[in-house]
């Protein structure tokens, strides 16, 4: 017998116990369908509800799907509803074929997914049709886990049996119904005690025995349209609406497509509609306040309406006190031309009156207007006597500089004037006394042709500084001056 190698029984042991360790985490996680209730007796043409639920076993699962199988030719399908699902994503809508005898469905839920024994996916509406046991069955079942490797950890499914027992009730005609629209219905108007209520409750519901409601549509006047589901009609809280008549639309659209409408006239009564009893004829803009007072239903807002023409300026609000009384003023600018004001009352719970009677009155402009801009003649005033100032001040201050240097300028011009006389007279004095040696030479000698030459130079050069000084000091004098 040859001797085993250690690494080899090593290697072995690991990959056994790995793979008794991953079959039993793979049994420990898994998921399965099962229907509620699961057994049960009915009789003929009655209807039943069954529920789908999902149990999980040491996992998070976060998506499922299946076909679920019954016998087309003894029961049928009313209704699908996904209402309480745990599922809020739904890659497949829940949909069922009567003539196939099968229903179909496919969603899921973000993350941390679900870990339960009871998670409802959808309840189904059955009907019976005939006598005999129907037998109810899954089929195509995947339950994947919430990580990262979407684990199919579907393991079972159970199914269900319903015995349908005879009926003393008559079928109903076109029992299949691919053309029948839902049961007539009516809208119902609740304005909760107040005419005034800008957002009524409608109450609006109805049924198809057949492929049951999928939805509604309510349509107001000429404006957009809401889609609604079931659970959202009983009652419906309509948009903030003004006082008015409105025409209500209200569409049920069933399984199939069909449809039944109702419609409804809605009307909001306006509530008290304020007064304005002082406003101006005229007005002067910049110099005056805009002031107007009235009279409304005590605690309210009064919302003031500014137009120019059609077109609307501004708007501001302001409360009418316990005794229903109110007013507004308003220092702010307005260009000139003809204004309409206008008030309504809106109350703390949001009903509005329609607007009052329209008070007209003509602005004065006394100012100035630059582009949005504009700038009173009092304030003009102001700036211009501001900008006089200002420029005086420049003006004193620039006439002292000027001064001061002319100052300046004058004691530097006497100054270099002094210099260049005593330079000159300096450079006249050397000169002399050199002509004075050559004079007293000529007496005593004869002077020579080199001497004569220097005495020529030193009168000419005496003469030429005399006449640059006078130059000089003439440029000098205009510069002081």
């Amino acid at each position: 017998m040859k001797k085993i190698d250690k690494k080899f029984l090593v290697i072995s042991g690991l990959i056994l116990l790995f793979s008794v360790f991953w079959g039993t985490r793979v049994l420990a996680q898994s998921a399965s369908f099962y229907p509620s209730p699961a057994k049960g007796s009915y009789k003929v043409f009655e209807k039943f509800s069954v529920s789908v639920y999902i149990k999980t076993e040491g996992v998070a699962i976060n998506a499922a799907q299946a076909e679920i199988y019954f016998p087309a030719e003894k029961l049928k399908v009313v209704n699908v509803s996904k209402s309480n699902s745990i599922f809020t994503l739904w890659f497949q809508e829940p949909t069922w074929s009567n003539s196939q005898g099968k229903i179909s469905f496919g969603g899921g839920l973000p993350s941390p997914g679900y870990t339960g024994s009871a998670g409802k996916i959808i309840n189904i509406s059955f009907q019976g049709k005939a006598e005999g046991e129907a037998q109810v069955n899954f089929g195509k079942e995947i339950i994947t886990t919430n990580d990262a490797w979407g684990t199919d950890v579907f393991s079972s499914s159970q199914g269900a049996t319903f015995t349908l027992l005879p009926s003393e009730k008559l079928p109903p005609t076109d029992f299949e119904g691919d053309n029948e629209p839902p049961y007539p219905f009516e809208i119902t108007v609740d304005n909760e005690g107040d005419s005034a209520n800008p957002q009524p409750l409608l109450y609006f519901e109805t049924g198809d025995e057949i492929s049951g409601i999928s939805y509604y549509e309510l349509k107001i006047d000429e404006g957009d349209t809401f889609s609604l589901l079931s659970g959202q009609t009983t009652p419906f809280r309509l948009p903030y609406q003004t006082p008015g008549t409105y025409s209500i639309l209200v569409r049920a659209i069933d399984g199939a497509g069909n449809y039944t409408e109702a419609t409804r006239e809605l009307k909001i009564e306006s509530i008290s509609v304020p007064q304005i009893t002082v406003c101006p004829k005229n007005f002067i803009s910049g110099e005056e306040i805009l002031y107007i007072e009235g009279t409304a239903l005590p605690n309210h807002i009064i919302i003031i309406s500014f137009k120019s023409g059609e077109n609307l300026v501004k708007t501001e609000e302001v409360f009418s006190n316990e005794k229903g009384e109110w007013s507004f003023g308003e220092e702010g600018l307005f260009k000139p031309g003809i204004y309409k004001i206008s008030v309504k009352a809106e109350s703390l719970n949001g009903a509005v009156s329609n607007s009052s009677e329209e008070c007209i009155f003509k602005t004065i402009l006394s100012g100035l207007s630059i582009g949005p801009w504009m700038i009173s003649y009092s304030t003009l005033i102001l700036i211009a006597n501001l900008l006089l100032i200002l420029l005086l001040i420049i003006g004193s201050y620039l006439l002292f500089k000027i001064k001061k240097n002319q100052s300046s300028i004058e004691r530097e011009t006497l100054d270099l004037k002094n210099k260049f006389s005593k330079e000159y007279e300096e450079l006249k004095m050397d000169i002399e006394k050199e002509l004075e040696i050559l004079k007293m030479a000529r007496g005593e000698r004869e002077i020579s042709e080199e001497e004569k030459r220097r005495e020529e130079e030193l009168l000419k050069n005496l003469e030429d500084v005399k006449k640059v000084l006078e130059k000089e000091l003439k440029d000098i004098e205009k510069i002081g001056k």
